[in-house]
């Protein structure tokens, strides 16, 4: 799949890689020119700006043409840069996309750990089956 077959907009995710670890995060393609710069939403967590560039990770690109149809593209490098005032993605890749399937790993939108209910669920079974005798 070429750069310019891609359709904008588009959604996409970004998945990146060091030492056994990995990360996927969404995103969204805005605009691709000349099949080599794909052009996509900044990527925000817990209201920060991801940075794509840090040394040593590997990225990979993949974009969903159609309902479970994927492509995917591997070895990219990401920069962000400023247009009027906005931040950017902008996504170099010298390579043409390959059909892939969707990644298992869920897209990673907060930092924050889930804290423990207050109140145990196993307590309100408890509370409303004695209300109800």
């Amino acid at each position: 799949m070429n750069v310019e077959d891609i359709p904008v907009p588009s959604m996409a995710t970004i998945k990146v890689s060091k030492e056994n670890k990995s990360a996927v995060f969404e995103t969204t393609v805005i605009h691709t020119t000349d099949n080599k710069y794909i052009y996509c939403m900044p990527v925000r967590v817990d209201e920060k700006l991801v940075n794509f560039e840090a040394k040593g990770m590997l990225k990979e690109l993949k974009i969903e043409f159609a309902p479970f149809e994927f492509y995917a593209w591997k070895n990219i490098s990401i920069i962000r840069f400023v247009e009027d005032g906005k931040s950017y993605l902008r996504i170099k890749t010298t390579t043409p996309g390959v059909k892939a399937m969707a990644w298992p790993d869920k897209p990673v939108t907060t930092r924050k750990k889930k804290k423990e209910p207050i109140i145990n669920k196993t307590v309100v079974d408890e509370v409303e089956g004695a209300q109800t005798e």
